[in-house]
């Protein structure tokens, strides 16, 4: 009887301590499979907002695995991003998604995402555009296992929109009542990756203006970026401004002015197109563009 009790013992002892190395070795298993996560901390620094605009409040970070996995897509406010993510390589796209009359599509792949004027934004309304188009592409990403220390990073956003003034100096302005007009081969869509307009892509944008004794004048926000040095720049579309004014009789008359690629070819993110205009009256009006000049703005930028 003592034996039988005795070997119970020890065969519920034995079971005890299969069960104890059975959990430790399942615990040590797990381990790997909770640390397989690499916390990232992102933080932005926004040098390249443009002045005179509303600033952004709301940024979307598209994460592109390069070995398995789809697209992770997470959006956070101005200041930057805490997050975890499967140790990998990614390539990544950062951008305020909250630009006036601004979409995206295309977004499941790094190569082909894309932002993108509406065609109902652009065509028959005016430009009144308050916060402007903001991104950053970065190509190659590593984010490891651990708490984070070697996946901190620092990312500036860069302007991808560039701000087009006319100003329009008209002799004879004490003839005419208002002006409104258009912008042809504006950029329609804007490759994010590569950071640059998909040129056989255009739009016209309609603008108003606002009228001085000296003159007219209006600001209009287009995609696009400066010329980089040393890069080829991708074909440049041609830029034309079509100008209605309604003289103070009523009647109306049309001027054209071809700029052909001068905008996509100056510098700067603001660029400025200066019109001399003389308006003269005899049996009727006409209106004679006598010269123009485009040229690099003053690209000021909040502190």
């Amino acid at each position: 009887m003592i034996r039988s009790e005795l070997g119970c013992s020890c065969g519920i002892a034995v079971c005890i301590l299969m069960i104890i190395t059975c959990f430790i070795k399942c615990s040590s298993e797990e381990k790997p499979e909770q640390s397989s996560y690499g916390f990232i901390w992102y933080s932005l620094k926004w040098e390249q907002a443009m002045s005179g605009y509303e600033s952004p409040k709301k940024v979307r970070y598209c994460f592109y695995p390069l070995e398995k996995g789809a697209m992770i897509q997470i959006e956070s406010d101005t200041s930057g991003l805490k997050f975890t993510l499967p140790p990998d390589t990614y390539r990544l796209l950062v951008f305020n998604c909250d630009a006036d009359n601004i979409q995206f599509r295309n977004m499941n792949s790094f190569e082909t995402a894309e932002a993108f004027i509406p065609e109902t934004k652009a065509a028959g309304g005016t430009t009144s555009g308050r916060i402007p188009l903001y991104g950053i592409a970065i190509d190659n990403l590593e984010v490891e296992a651990n708490d984070g220390a070697n996946n901190k990073r620092e990312f500036s956003p860069a302007s991808l929109i560039r701000e087009v003034t006319l100003d329009i100096k008209v002799e004879g302005m004490e003839y005419i009542k208002e002006c409104k007009g258009q912008l042809t081969g504006v950029p329609a869509a804007f490759n994010l990756s590569k950071q640059e307009i998909v040129p056989d892509k255009t739009t016209t944008v309609n603008f108003e203006t606002t009228t001085s004794a000296e003159g007219i004048k209006t600001n209009v926000l287009i995609l696009g970026t400066p010329p980089k040095q040393g890069t080829p720049p991708p074909a440049l579309p041609k830029n034309e401004v079509q100008l209605d004014f309604t003289l103070n009789d009523g009647s109306t008359t049309t001027s054209t002015l071809d700029l052909g690629n001068s905008i996509g070819e100056t510098e700067g993110n603001k660029v400025n197109v200066d019109v001399s205009v003389t308006v003269e009256k005899d049996a009727s009006f006409t209106v004679t563009i006598n010269k123009w000049e485009v040229s690099a703005g003053d690209d000021m930028i909040i502190e």
